[in-house]
């Protein structure tokens, strides 16, 4: 019997599938592999071609003929290589598969100054921030010849291009823009007032979603028709005193956003009531990272103008936790889906005295109690996600009377943190064990108290997946930079310390299923991620161990086993 005819089988099996049928089987192949599985035949290669060249990058960094600093010079086989790209995009002979299918097209660099002059009659000269005629039109020719665009991210360095490119082609197809322009200077100077980055991108009005960078107020109004806006995401230069909400102002015809983050800046105070029913009526997701202020300094906030108009949200994400958010939160129930925020920290300090650092931690008892009490039962039948970023400790420094009373008092209530699990916060795990739909908790701790809690409330709930705990506030696992002996081995010895003690603790497994245990995914910041599994020395306690310890097999296999280690060792 002939093999090839067993292996021609196979294939003709495989390629007789519906179409539908192979579509979903390539798009459950990784994209590393999809450039091999292209190459199997001209069937699987239309299939695969469109998901391949899906997304694509436009980059074009410094090519310099006849730099005069060698720093600026680029490696001839680059430049050949760049120069060679150039003329494609130019020509767009053979960019078919680009043309056809590219949906999301990021020009993240096109920084071509004094290059391939030789080859043209009209160099793409750019000694300057602005290109020649022929650089604009190279660009512009090959933006506006993808027949299927529908997200176009702007990445570059400010430049002559968005002014002169007539993006008029392509703008019907368009909904999503992501202006972000870069400044290729010192980051500290604001970009000429010829650099205006946006009138170009006037052509787009069918866009739904729109992430706009804002250097200069002048530029407030370019964008400002914008009717079926869905999504803003607006951000300000660092020290531009302008919000999204001026940039609602100046709109020519109304919108209704679903979404709008804000980056950065600040939030207008009093917050200005009219542009609810015009752009926020039917808004759904707000994500706040604006600067905090004192409370008492805010006149109108945000949130009592979006509760006094019945606007309820289904996520939440604010970076500054206030008695307004927790207000418009408990106003209504059985909507909201995600929350994430960022605890109010102390502001007793390094002058801490017993009487002004109590008083703060019974304002933040008080504030987190209302929390636990009246925001979360009231969503509890919808919340999935739940984040809480920890505050800061009490701090206590410096030599003066009453200096060790003082430590000892600090120390005592650093360890009764509000915003932490604990037996001195009862409602906090009740409330938590009323959210049946809970999916993803975090948690966290100034210092390093409320872990073991934390993991007892995950482990007891019922759909409870994954559990991120922030050690002393880190928000990020620290990296390891620079020669030993540097600041940054100091971060590593204290997060190697926190690591030692996480794994000593112990859980009792009583009344908890055994497969509560091994479904949990944890990740402790900066230790890692970790498994818990049973403890071999005595089976009625778990304990933590390194994730990858348990991927490598390192973890022997016992009929105590979580089904979850089981699992993990057998893959």
């Amino acid at each position: 019997m002939d093999p090839t005819r067993d292996t021609k089988r196979e294939q003709s099996f495989l390629l007789n599938l519906p179409v539908e049928i192979l579509q979903q089987i390539i798009e459950a192949v990784h994209l590393s592999s999809l450039k091999e599985l292209r190459l199997v035949n001209h069937i699987i290669s239309d299939l695969v071609t469109p998901l391949l060249f899906e997304k694509y990058t436009l980059c074009l960094k410094h090519i310099r003929g006849h730099g005069r600093d060698i720093a600026e010079r680029v490696a001839p086989e680059k430049q050949i290589q760049l120069i060679r790209k150039i003329e494609a995009i130019k020509s767009l002979e053979g960019l078919e598969f680009l043309t056809s299918n590219v949906q999301d097209l990021n020009i993240s660099a096109y920084q071509i100054r004094d290059a391939v002059k030789f080859l043209y009659e009209e160099p793409i000269q750019q000694d300057t921030d602005d290109f020649s005629p022929l650089g604009v039109q190279i660009l512009q020719n090959f933006i506006c010849s993808m027949k299927k665009l529908k997200t176009l991210r702007w990445n570059i360095s400010y430049c002559n291009l968005s002014r002169e490119i007539d993006f008029s082609p392509i703008a019907g197809l368009v909904t999503h823009l992501e202006l972000h322009p870069t400044i290729d200077m010192d980051h500290y100077d604001h970009p000429s007032p010829q650099y205006d980055p946006y009138p170009a991108f006037k052509a787009f009005t069918n866009l739904t979603h729109l992430t706009i960078l804002l250097w200069d107020r002048n530029s407030l109004d370019t964008l400002n028709y914008l009717p079926r806006l869905k999504s803003l995401t607006f951000e300000p230069s660092y020290e531009l005193d302008t919000t999204a909400f001026d940039f609602l102002e100046v709109q020519q015809v109304p919108f209704n956003l679903e979404e709008l983050t804000l980056k950065y800046g600040t939030i207008n105070d009093p917050f200005p009531d009219h542009l609810i029913p015009t752009f926020l009526s039917n808004l759904k997701r707000l994500t706040s990272r604006t600067g905090p202020r004192p409370e008492f300094m805010i006149k109108r906030s945000i949130w009592d103008a979006l509760r006094e108009h019945g606007v309820y949200l289904t996520h939440v994400s604010e970076h500054n936790a206030s008695r307004s958010l927790l207000n418009y939160l408990s106003s209504y129930a059985n909507t909201l889906t995600s929350l994430s925020i960022h605890m109010v920290p102390y502001r007793c300090g390094r002058i801490a005295t017993k009487e002004v650092c109590t008083a703060e931690h019974n304002g933040m008892l008080a504030f987190m109690n209302e929390f636990w009490q009246e925001v979360i039962p009231k969503h509890a039948s919808t919340l999935k996600r739940l984040k809480m970023f920890p505050g800061n400790q009490h701090i206590r420094s410096g030599e003066g009377p009453g200096k060790a009373e003082q430590h000892k008092m600090v120390e005592k209530l650093n360890l009764l943190e509000p915003w932490s699990l604990g037996n001195h916060i009862p409602a906090a795990e009740k409330a938590l064990m009323m959210c049946e739909r809970l999916e993803e908790l975090q948690t966290g701790s100034a210092g390093e108290v409320g872990f073991k809690e934390a993991i007892e409330v995950a482990v007891k709930s019922k759909r409870v997946e994954k559990l991120t705990f922030n050690l002393k506030g880190y928000a990020a696992r620290p990296q390891m930079r620079g020669w030993c002996g540097t600041g940054m081995m100091q971060f590593l010895n204290e997060a190697m310390g926190m690591r030692r003690r996480i794994l000593d603790v112990r859980w009792e497994s009583d009344g908890v299923p055994d497969d509560r245990w091994g479904k949990l995914d944890i990740e402790v910041i900066p230790v890692g991620k970790l498994t818990l599994i049973r403890d071999t020395e005595d089976e009625g306690l778990f304990k933590l161990i390194d994730f990858k310890d348990v991927r490598s097999g390192m973890v022997p296999s016992t009929p105590a086993a979580t089904a979850r280690e089981l699992n993990t060792q057998t893959s």
